[in-house]
C-alpha cells in the first residue's frame, strides 16, 4: 500500500512540469464543470467510463421524473415501489443506492438517515443534462460515491428572454401544468420553472394481490439558476431548487404484513441551495468556491407504527483549483468541508458527523491519444477512522482506425448512514465503512463514417464490509466480502440523417462472497433500446423498449418483465406543440418491488406555448 501511495503521487508530481509557469499559454480555460475529473472533458475521448443524457434525449423521451431516463441507461437498475410518488431507487454496478452519489448542481442530495437519495419527487423541471460515471469515484467525490457519481445539471439562461407554458394530463387522473422563463441581460442570466403535479395513482399494494385502494400524489417544485459575469472571466450564480410533495403509500400491519391502508402518508419537503464563485487566477489557473446546503424534511403518518417527523441537512465547502500546465497536461486540486447531520423524532435519533477532503489529480493528454489520469483522495471523518483512496486510468485512441482503448483502476468507500448506526432494532453500533478494489476495461468503435458507434466495458468490483440489510434478523450489518462484476454494452447507430437507434445491454452479477447467493434487487440482464424518427422537422417520434430478468426482492421474487413505451411530437408553429406518451403498451403485468403495484397501460397528452 505505501508503495502504491508513492506511485501516485509521483505520478501526479511528474505531470507537473515546472515549465508550465514560464510558457505563454494563451489559451482560455473552459468552465469548470462536473466530469470525471472535475473539469471540461469530450465525450468523445474519456478515460472513465462515461454517459451523457443530453437535453435533445430529454426532450424526445418526454420522462416526467428523472428515475424513468435513467432506467434506460447501461449500467443502472432503477426499482420503483407502487405509483408516482413511492419510493425510488438507483442501483449503478451492482451497488447499493446508498453507494452512489447523486449531485444537484453539484450540490449532494442523499438523505443522511437513510444514506441514499429517493428520486421519487425529483421531476424533469429546467434539467439540461445529466452526466453519469460508472465506477468508484471516490477519488475526486469522497465518500458514497462507489457504484459511480450521477450529477444532474440545470439549465442556464441564454439569449433573449424566452417563456413557455405547458400541459400534460392523462391517465390515474394526473395533471402536470409548468410554467418556465429563461434567458440573459447583459452579464446577468437566468434560468426559472414552477410546475405542480396531481395525480390519483393506483395502489401502492398490488391490485392483482387483492389492493382496491388508490394512492394519490402531489408535488410542488421549484427551481431557478442566475448567474452574473464579472471582470472578464469571472462568474457567480445562485442556484437553488425547492420541492413540497404528498404521497399516499400502503404500510406494514401489526404482523408485518403489506396490506391496502388508505391512512399511510408522507409529506416531503426539500430545498438545497449552491452559491459557486468561480474566476481565473492566472492564465493557467482557475479557482472555483463552492458553498451550498441541502435540507430534507420527511414528516409520516403511520397508524400501525406511529407518526414521525425525520430531518436531514448537510453543508458543504469546496475549493476546487483547475491549472493548465503546458500543451499536454493539466490538474484539479482542492478542499472539501462538509458537515452532516440527522434527526428522527420518533425515537429520538440524532447524529452529526464532520469530516474533511483533499484531493489532487493530474491528467496527460497528448495529441487527443493517449490520455492518463491518476489521482488520490485523503478524507479525515469525525466518527470513523480516515480513508485515503486513489484511482489510475488510462485511454489510447487510435484516430485512423475510430478505436478506443480504456482501462482503470479505482478504490472507494462509504460511510453507514445514521439509521445503519442508531435506528432501533435496525443499526448496529459496531458497524464499519464500507470498502471497494474496482478494476474495468473497455473499448469503444466508430464505424461507417463515424454512423455506428459499439463499445463494451467489463468491470469488477470486490467489497469489504459491504453493508446490507439481513431480511432474517432485521438488523443492518457487514458483509465479509462481496463481488459485483459485469458487462456493459451498448450501441449507436445512425440509421438515416433522421433516423437512430440506441441499445444498451447490462449483464451484472453481484453475489455475497460467503455463500454465494444473489445480492437482492440486482437483475443479471438489462436490456434497452430506443428508436426516434423525425418524419420531418415538425414530427418527431421515439419508442422504447425495457427488458429485465428476474431478481430477488425483499422476502421474495419479482419476475422477468418487458415494457414498451412511446412519445410523440408536433410542432405546430414556432409557439406551439403538441406532446402525446404512451406507457407500458403492452399492458404488462409485474412487480417491480415485490408485492407491490406497477402502472398498467397508460397514456398521456399535452401542450408547450412558448413566447
Amino acid at each position: 500500500m505505501k508503495f502504491v501511495k508513492t506511485l501516485i503521487m509521483m505520478t501526479c508530481i511528474l505531470l507537473l512540469p515546472l515549465n508550465a509557469f514560464a510558457e505563454d499559454n494563451e489559451e482560455e480555460l473552459k468552465a469548470i464543470e462536473i466530469t470525471a475529473t472535475r473539469t471540461s472533458i469530450e465525450e468523445e475521448n474519456p478515460a472513465s467510463a462515461l454517459t451523457i443524457i443530453t437535453q435533445e434525449e430529454i426532450q424526445q423521451k418526454q420522462h416526467m421524473q428523472v428515475k424513468d431516463i435513467l432506467r434506460d441507461q447501461v449500467g443502472i437498475g432503477v426499482v420503483n415501489v407502487g405509483p408516482m410518488g413511492g419510493t425510488s431507487s438507483v442501483f449503478m454496478r451492482g451497488a447499493a443506492p446508498s453507494s452512489t452519489l447523486i449531485l444537484i448542481d453539484g450540490v449532494q442530495v442523499k438523505s443522511n438517515t437513510t444514506g441514499g437519495f429517493d428520486f421519487s419527487n425529483l421531476q424533469m423541471d429546467n434539467i439540461e443534462r445529466i452526466e453519469i460515471l460508472r465506477g468508484p469515484q471516490s477519488t475526486l467525490w469522497g465518500a458514497d460515491a462507489v457504484g459511480g457519481v450521477i450529477n444532474i445539471v440545470t439549465k442556464r439562461g441564454k439569449g433573449n428572454p424566452t417563456h413557455s407554458l405547458t400541459f400534460e394530463g392523462g391517465s390515474f387522473e394526473t395533471f402536470k401544468e409548468t410554467l418556465a422563463s429563461s434567458g440573459s441581460l447583459g452579464k446577468f442570466d437566468y434560468s426559472a420553472t414552477a410546475s405542480r403535479t396531481d395525480s390519483d395513482g393506483f395502489s401502492a399494494f398490488n391490485e392483482d394481490r387483492g389492493a382496491t385502494e388508490d394512492d394519490g400524489y402531489q408535488n410542488t417544485t421549484l427551481s431557478s439558476r442566475m448567474g452574473y459575469n464579472f471582470l472578464k472571466d469571472g462568474r457567480v450564480e445562485f442556484i437553488g431548487r425547492y420541492t413540497k410533495s404528498r404521497s399516499e403509500f400502503d404500510g406494514l400491519n401489526l404482523a408485518f404484513v403489506l396490506s391496502d391502508s388508505p391512512n399511510h402518508i408522507q409529506r416531503s419537503e426539500t430545498f438545497y441551495f449552491a452559491v459557486p464563485l468561480e474566476k481565473s487566477i492566472t492564465s493557467w489557473w482557475d479557482a472555483k468556491l463552492n458553498t451550498n446546503f441541502n435540507y430534507d424534511e420527511l414528516d409520516t403518518k403511520d397508524p400501525t407504527f406511529g407518526d414521525s417527523v425525520i430531518l436531514s441537512r448537510t453543508y458543504t465547502l469546496d475549493f476546487q483549483n483547475n491549472l493548465s500546465l503546458g500543451k499536454y497536461a493539466s490538474a484539479v486540486f482542492g478542499f472539501e468541508h462538509q458537515v452532516t447531520n440527522g434527526y428522527n423524532n420518533s425515537n429520538n435519533i440524532s447524529l452529526e458527523n464532520r469530516s474533511q477532503g483533499y484531493y489532487l489529480q493530474s491528467r496527460l493528454n497528448w495529441d487527443d491519444r493517449v490520455l492518463l489520469n491518476a489521482g488520490f483522495r485523503q478524507d479525515v471523518n469525525s466518527r470513523f477512522d480516515d480513508q485515503f483512496t486513489y484511482k489510475v486510468e488510462g485511454a489510447y485512441q487510435l484516430k485512423s482506425w475510430g478505436t478506443l482503448l480504456r482501462a482503470a483502476y479505482a478504490t472507494g468507500f462509504r460511510v453507514p448512514s445514521i439509521n445503519e448506526v442508531l435506528f432501533p432494532f435496525f443499526g448496529n453500533a459496531n458497524i464499519q465503512p464500507e470498502e471497494s478494489d474496482n478494476w474495468e476495461v473497455g473499448f469503444e468503435q466508430k464505424l461507417v463514417g463515424d454512423r455506428i458507434t459499439v463499445g463494451a466495458n467489463y468491470f469488477e468490483t470486490d467489497y469489504k464490509n459491504l453493508i446490507v440489510f439481513d431480511f432474517v434478523t432485521f438488523i443492518a450489518q457487514n458483509i465479509g466480502s462481496a463481488t459485483s462484476k459485469g458487462i456493459e454494452g451498448f450501441a449507436k447507430f445512425k440509421i438515416l440523417d433522421n433516423l437512430d437507434l440506441t441499445a444498451n445491454y447490462t449483464w451484472n452479477q453481484a453475489t455475497d462472497d460467503t455463500d454465494g447467493s444473489l445480492l437482492t434487487r440486482r437483475p443479471r440482464h438489462i436490456f434497452s433500446s430506443s428508436l426516434h424518427y423525425d418524419w420531418n422537422k415538425k414530427i418527431g417520434t421515439t419508442v422504447t423498449v425495457n427488458h429485465r430478468t428476474k431478481m430477488a426482492s425483499g422476502t421474495g421474487v419479482v419476475g422477468e418483465r418487458t415494457i414498451v413505451r412511446a412519445a410523440a411530437s408536433y410542432q405546430l408553429n414556432k409557439n406551439w406543440k403538441l406532446t402525446a406518451r404512451g406507457e407500458n403498451l403492452f399492458n404488462e403485468k409485474y412487480e417491480e418491488s415485490f408485492q407491490f403495484g406497477t402502472q398498467g397501460i397508460s397514456g398521456y397528452a399535452g401542450f408547450v406555448y412558448s413566447f
